[in-house]
């Protein structure tokens, strides 16, 4: 049946949320490529370009639920619009300024804007598929994620290197205002309401909808009452644990610890990132399988991401003690596209979890990645430091993340943070199916 009913949900989610995300780790790379052209040329300190790379990181941190709760109140065309009108012109804005306290500004509101990113997208996701195709829609949205680092070291280094790293913002502030102008004119947060969209599809996507949405005050104070809140963010904290080693580390491991040449070390590098952009794609056509066979919600996430936290926990402590390169890169890949595994569930179960407050949830727990990039770096740098050697640095942040797999016991994604008015049955008539494309298209975004 889904071949038959039109195909707008995945020109969606490929054509508009996932370039915009790829844009965006475009955006936030490239200050720290550009960083040691800039700190020469402008005469900054190492402290201040420190500061400089990472109050990007604190303002994003601190935008993750103000910017979830915005995007559901009105809804992810307006927010994300505005928000990539925003960080795209702080990209073009940053490169006017010579001095600390502009490029400080700039990139502080450049990560205060791209917060509202991820929210935004994750719900869209969740507003234009069935909840039987959302791990397969979250898998292009994190394909966009993960594409981003594939890309922006050699095309920023390209760039600087031919054009001077001025360019590098502009270009890419551009390419973020067309994309911008693009997703407005382009997305609905209603999909019955899309001039493109076929009265079949309109209907599928209604009728796979499994509640309806509500909006409630407060719901950030009592979602804080739910352990399951808590304990979701925790273990995305864990998950982000591992992949932080990848997005710092990973380079400086492979040439300190290892002994590869820079040449060597820029290609072996780029083959987790590889392994973990398929990786994101196979798990959500697994999960969505799982739940189409199953019919259970708690079958196609829980055990997939037990299965994914171990699976990265072991393959991780494996590459620190290999001996031979081959084997090094084969296991650090198949503990990244492992993380692509739980990252695929972990998004599904937040829009299980949050359903109407999908935008809460998303921004909570990227909220604990956002802490998890901040604290991940600073322990493998503190275990080196106390230890003298990378092994032991490995084995602690792979126990920790060991961790989560315990945690999904406890998580049930099959049981929403707060129950929600179940949505009409689908109907089974063509009169029935008008109805339901009709009382859609007249829902409101929830304020």
């Amino acid at each position: 049946m889904p071949n038959k009913i039109g195909k707008l949900r995945w020109g969606i989610v490929s054509m508009l949320v996932a370039p915009i995300t790829f844009v965006m780790t475009l955006d936030r790379a490239a200050m720290t490529i550009a960083a040691p052209t800039i700190q020469k040329e402008l005469g900054l300190s190492l402290v201040e370009m420190s500061v400089i790379l990472t109050v990007y990181f604190w303002a994003y941190a601190l935008g993750q639920v103000p910017a979830g709760r915005l995007a559901e109140r009105h809804g992810s065309r307006k927010v994300l619009a505005g928000t990539s009108a925003l960080w795209s012109f702080m990209m073009i804005l940053t490169p006017l300024g010579t001095g600390f306290n502009w490029l400080v500004g700039c990139r502080a509101l450049l990560g205060g804007a791209q917060s509202a990113d991820w929210s935004s997208g994750v719900l869209a996701v969740k507003r234009w598929f069935p909840k039987s195709e959302r791990a397969k829609g979250n898998s292009f949205l994190l394909g966009g994620l993960y594409l981003g680092p594939i890309v922006s070291a050699p095309l920023t280094a390209w760039m600087i290197l031919q054009f001077g790293w001025h360019s590098v913002f502009y270009v890419f502030g551009a390419i973020g205002i067309l994309l911008g102008v693009a997703w407005w004119f382009g997305y609905r947060d209603v999909p019955a309401k899309h001039p493109l969209i076929s009265t079949e599809e309109a209907a599928y996507i209604a009728a796979g909808q499994t509640e309806s949405e509500v909006a409630t005050k407060g719901v950030f104070l009592k979602c804080l009452k739910h352990p399951r809140f808590w304990l979701f963010g925790i273990q995305y904290f864990l998950l982000v644990l591992i992949q932080s080693f990848y997005t710092t580390w990973l380079p400086t491991y492979l040439m300190r610890a290892r002994g590869l040449s820079l040449k060597s070390m820029g290609f072996a590098a780029s083959l987790p990132w590889i392994a973990v952009f398929v990786a994101v794609f196979a798990a959500g056509i697994v999960c969505d399988k799982i739940l189409k066979r199953t019919q259970s919600v708690w079958a196609a996430r829980v055990p997939v991401a037990m299965a994914g936290f171990l699976v990265s926990a072991v393959t991780l402590c494996l590459a620190s003690f290999a001996v031979n390169i081959a084997a090094v890169i084969g296991f650090l890949c198949l503990s990244f596209a492992a993380v692509g595994f739980v990252q695929v569930v972990v998004w599904s179960a937040t829009q299980d979890l949050g359903r109407s407050f999908t935008g809460v949830m998303s921004g909570w727990t990227n909220l604990w990645g956002a802490a998890s990039n901040v604290a991940g770096p600073m322990s493998v740098a503190l275990m080196v430091k106390l230890t003298g050697n990378w092994a032991s640095a490995l084995v602690v942040i792979a126990l920790a993340t060991g961790l989560g797999t315990v945690l999904w016991l406890f998580v049930h994604p099959e049981k929403p943070l707060f129950d929600a008015p179940p949505a009409e049955p689908a109907p089974s008539t063509s009169k029935g199916l008008s109805s339901a494309i009709s009382a859609e298209a007249s829902e409101e975004v929830p304020s």
